[in-house]
Parts: structure tokens; sequence; C-alpha cells
């Protein structure tokens, strides 16, 4: 999650959907002291130095904001809390900010397939498993977290976004972008994507996800394919009884 008082924007960043890679490739915009720049794991920002990126700041909450109970406890634990961190939701974002700052600010979030990021996720969620569960299994246990992205871009089941960048068709969404935030050099994502080598299965999602999962990611995300006019998948004349999330 990203704040740029400069270019006046806010970097809602969803799961599994190069997210970070947008990230990173945003970092080189925030230059100003006052800027929100979230961790990412030790891998991506090791990344982010390399490419000279400013690292996290301004993520944690203010100490005038704790009680001294609440300070003592939490600095003998050597942990302060976060006001902002990854894939934080919308409503939480809005909460925290004064309400100048993000009605005023453009809002810039980044959205998948939902039947393509399934797969994604399955890959990420499994990558230290010896013996990883089948992706059906996947599909129909995890959490609808795992699939729907729809929290972190919505207030009251409405999106807030002005710019919806999509996984599709990233390079030209960027380009789009660095016009409308008016930039001199246009984003530009890392070479190195962050994550990117762990799905082994490139096959699209159609020959990949069976009858099952599928109607389970129509279920589960049936409001963010509505918004974006994802395409569904033709309905299973096998399957007789309905299916819960």
């Amino acid at each position: 999650m990203l704040i740029s008082h400069r270019h006046r924007f806010i970097f809602l960043k969803t799961q599994k959907t190069a997210g970070t890679a947008i990230e990173i490739a945003l970092r080189a915009l925030l230059l100003e002291p006052g800027d929100v720049i979230t961790p990412i794991s030790a891998e991506d920002e090791r990344l982010s130095r390399e490419l000279g990126r400013p690292g996290p700041r301004n993520f944690r909450a203010p100490l005038h904001r704790y009680s001294g109970r609440d300070l003592a406890r939490l600095l003998g634990r050597a942990k302060l809390a976060k006001r902002f961190y990854n894939h934080i939701p919308a409503a939480e974002v809005r909460a925290r900010l004064p309400l100048p700052i993000w009605d005023g600010y453009l809002k810039i979030s980044v959205e998948r397939n939902p039947f393509d990021k399934a797969i994604s996720s399955y890959y990420w969620r499994t990558r230290k498993q010896r013996q990883p569960m089948a992706l059906a299994d996947y599909v129909r246990t995890c959490p609808t977290a795992e699939l729907s992205n729809w929290p972190i871009y919505t207030i009251n089941d409405t999106p807030v976004t002005d710019v919806m960048l999509r996984y599709e068709s990233l390079q030209e969404d960027l380009l789009a972008l660095s016009s409308r935030l008016g930039l001199e050099q246009p984003l530009a994502l890392p070479q190195q994507r962050p994550k990117g080598d762990h799905r082994q299965d490139r096959r699209p999602w159609q020959e990949v996800l069976d009858p099952a999962s599928q109607e389970r990611i129509a279920l589960v995300c049936a409001r963010e394919i509505l918004a974006l006019n994802y395409t569904l998948p033709p309905p299973d004349p096998s399957s007789a009884q309905p299916r819960h999330p």
C-alpha cells in the first residue's frame, strides 16, 4: 500500500495481481518525507533497494495515539502497531486518513481474472509443501479471502478506485497511468518479477480448473466478475446441487 503526496495518489494493493511489481515501480515516485510505503517481503525489499527505490516509511501508528499502558506493552515487545499494512482494505485506509486526502487523491488498484488468479494463489500458497494438495482441493477449501480481492478496493460493496489496472493489460494500463500522473518517464515494472516463478502449469485456466472449482470461484468472485466484465465459464450440466462459498 502506498500514498504519494506529490503525485496525490493512493495505491490499494491486491493479492496475486503483480501488486508487488507495481508497488516497486510506483516507489520511484515516493520521494517526499511524508509519503507512506508499507513493507514487503525481505526478498522483495532487497530487489527494491537494488533498483534504488525508497524503503518502508510512515506505516506505523504515531506514538501520540498510544496510551501509556499500550506503549509500554508494545515497546517491551519491540513492536509498534501498524497504521497501514500490505493488502489493507480500503475502508481501513479511509478511516485512517484525513478526509481531504482520501477524497482528493487518485485511488489506484489492480485486478486479475479471478479464475487465473486462483491458480496463481494455489501455487503461491503451496510452494513450500513437499506434497501439496490438489488444486481442486485447494479451491474447495481455501478461505474466500484467498480467492477474492473485492474488500481491498471497495467500501460497502462499491468500488472506490479511480484507476483499475488490469493484470491482463498491465503494460498498456501503466502507460495510461503514467500519462494521467503527468510523468516524464513512463512507469516500468522490474525485469525480475517478484513471486513470479512458482506457477508450474501455464495452461489457460479453462484447461486447468475442473467444473467444481470454476463454480466456486464464480460464486465467491461474482461481484468482481460482474463489475469488471470477466467472462464466466459455461454452466456445468453435471452439477445437480447448488454450491456455497
